[in-house]
């Protein structure tokens, strides 16, 4: 009688045993990745800090100037300012950009599809944007850097 119960008991440690070599396995399988970016070519963490950057609601136009191509002109930045905060308190905030698809897009240029998802959207919004490496530091393309904001400034 003594027997069974530890037959059990040995029984059920197999079984855990083998319950957490599969579970091991499984969570050891690799997960499918973008491969990296070529070289000279930004990572998606780049430019979706630089879109998160360039899209604060509570940073001023004027400590963005270095993230957009040739800077941001006094009455675009007032605007952007205006419609950003907007749609923070329409509560459009936190945004997240995650960007795919990065190819050359010519000399010390880059292009990416990024997906703005947010509280207040349906689903992602997606932009293709050009980025630009000036100096070392990548940065938004004027035209992009215009889409970016009106994209994540848009409200219900």
């Amino acid at each position: 009688m003594r027997m069974k119960p530890l037959t059990s008991l040995a029984i059920g440690a197999i079984a855990m045993g083998a319950a957490a070599v599969g579970a091991t396995s499984a969570v050891a399988a690799p997960l499918p990745q973008d491969p990296p970016p070529a070289p000279g070519l930004p990572t998606p963490e780049q430019l979706s800090n630089l879109c998160n950057q360039a899209t604060d609601p509570g940073v001023s136009y004027t400590t963005k100037t270095n993230l957009v191509q040739n800077g941001i002109a006094p009455d675009e930045g007032h605007v952007a300012d205006h419609d950003l905060r907007k749609a923070y308190r329409n509560g459009n905030f936190p945004e997240t950009f995650a960007v795919t698809n990065i190819a050359p897009a010519g000399p010390n240029m880059a292009q990416a599809d990024v997906a703005i998802s947010g509280p207040k959207f349906a689903g992602p919004v997606e932009k293709h944007l050009a980025f630009v490496n000036e100096g070392g530091n990548w940065m938004l393309q004027h035209d992009a850097a215009i889409a970016l904001i009106q994209a994540a400034s848009a409200t219900n």
